[in-house]
């Protein structure tokens, strides 16, 4: 109190050219001369504490692994909604952090859809804000969803050191060792770091769901999109076949992901297309819905049907969709590449693969629960010592306090602890959905799947089984 005394009276001269005289006496001041009334006084001390919690909240720093003390006004009251299914894992910062040329390196920050498309640019930016590294001015280093015909790796594939890429939805359909190359693009001395942007399958399928049904639209190709056409790449490859070589890998490397069992069979992408045409354009199902556009269909259906279908087009749409169990593939197909070609000279230049590709696997549940610590871990990765521990922080505190401005204002991506909202005015709770998500006979194994491996990447302790979805199925309460 006698700071903010102190404080309130200084800025009392500066702003009157009053002349100080200061006694403190049980945390008064008198001032013979600016202190002549009660009034002053208390002028004085709301200037003083004003200004001191001004500067007490400009240079507060928080550290990273301890839990941050927030004013709860402060975090917008959607994310207090939001109760996560699990904390972060905790992350210490070490003593000693390497010393990074990061111009030696590049940097690919890969995410999928509803993983962290404005994340992924915000994390592009902190490292070309801060370093001399530079980013390709594009929105892919390569076309997303695509891949080369016979290698199944993704095509023209030309990344540079002391360069940054953002990518969404790689397709690595390839063996691990052309992949390997790719990524390094087929240079000797290349090195690169990849931050690996995933999410929780059931709140990735969720926030898809609540993204794509809200009004008035937000992405138009809803309105065109076929979520049960048997799409083909290069009107040969099925989407099942490119993936199910990774999902029916033999045990030793599921297990190495937190499964004994095969993520999916072929007769599970049977099963997937025969349930969207029970629930797609069939008036059977619903009087009228042959005319209705996949858009009409998330608006109107009963929201578990809704979330189904959506579901269902992010899981097997391969070419418009189907990140859900892209993201999987690609997170086997990684860690594959970290277990097994770590100490190989994959490229034949006499440097082992693992000293050359180091990823770091990231959940954007991770980044709504704890945006600073979260841009701490990301920094301390990507840079290790080219960067100051102070720049760090001062990066940290303007991606939260960004981030939460984003969610006060209602940013229409940002869906984490919204309602469903449909159109009567019902509000549908999203624990219920992942409720009946996890119940589902099909969606809630699959998912259960996805959401082992994804745990498993991000270093939760993974119960090896695969099963069920876990907690039966829920009656829908539309409040």
């Amino acid at each position: 109190l006698g700071i903010a005394v102190a404080l309130g009276e200084l800025v009392a001269s500066i702003l009157d050219g009053w002349k100080i005289i200061v006694r403190c006496n049980n945390a008064l001041l008198y001032h013979p001369m600016a202190m002549t009334t009660k009034k002053k006084q208390l002028l004085s001390l709301a200037l003083g504490c004003v200004f001191l919690f001004y500067i007490i909240n400009l240079n507060k720093i928080s550290h990273v692994g301890d839990q941050q003390a927030y004013i709860e006004g402060s975090i917008p009251s959607q994310l207090l909604r939001a109760n996560p299914r699990r904390e972060a894992v905790p992350y210490t910062v070490p003593d000693q952090l390497p010393d990074i040329d990061p111009t030696e390196w590049i940097f690919l920050i890969i995410h999928y859809h509803k993983t962290g498309h404005d994340l992924s640019r915000s994390l592009r930016d902190f490292i070309t804000n801060s370093t001399e590294l530079k980013h390709n001015g594009e929105e892919n280093a390569f076309a997303r969803r695509h891949h080369d015909q016979y290698t199944k790796c993704p095509k023209d594939v030309d990344m540079r050191r002391s360069m940054i890429y953002v990518q969404v939805s790689p397709n690595f359909f390839c063996d691990i060792r052309t992949l390997a190359k790719e990524l390094l693009s087929h240079k000797k001395k290349t090195k690169i770091k990849i931050i690996h942007l995933v999410r929780n399958p059931f709140s990735m399928a969720i926030s898809n769901f609540n993204y794509h049904s809200a009004y008035p639209v937000i992405e138009p190709w809803v309105m065109t999109a076929q979520p049960c056409a048997e799409e083909k790449f290069f009107g040969v490859q099925s989407y099942p076949e490119l993936l199910l070589p990774t999902f029916l890998e033999q045990k030793d490397v599921m297990g190495g992901v937190g499964l004994d069992n095969p993520l999916m069979y072929p007769e599970d992408f049977k099963a997937l297309s025969e349930r969207c045409h029970a629930l797609y354009q069939n008036s059977f199902n619903r009087a009228g819905s042959e005319k209705w556009n996949y858009y009409n269909h998330l608006r109107h259906l009963d929201p578990t049907q809704g979330l189904e279908l959506a579901t269902i087009q992010m899981c097997s749409s391969g070419i418009n969709g189907g990140d859900l169990l892209r993201m999987a593939n690609n997170i086997i197909k990684l860690k594959e590449i970290e277990q097994q070609l770590a100490q190989e000279d994959c490229t034949g230049t006499g440097v082992p693969c693992g000293e050359r590709i180091h990823t770091l696997t990231l959940s954007l549940d991770w980044f709504i629960q704890d945006p600073y610590g979260m841009t701490i871990r990301f920094l301390d990765f990507a840079l290790g010592n080219a960067i100051t521990k102070g720049e760090k922080i001062r990066i940290a505190q303007r991606y939260r306090q960004s981030y939460y401005r984003k969610v006060s204002g209602g940013d229409s991506h940002i869906t984490k602890g919204k309602n469903v909202e449909t159109p009567k005015g019902h509000v549908v709770d999203p624990v219920l959905l992942e409720n009946m998500l996890r119940g589902h006979e099909l969606l809630g194994r699959v998912l259960g799947n996805v959401e082992r491996v994804v745990d498993d990447a991000l270093g939760y302790p993974v119960d090896n089984g695969g099963g069920g979805g876990g907690e039966g199925a829920t009656t829908m309460i539309v409040r």
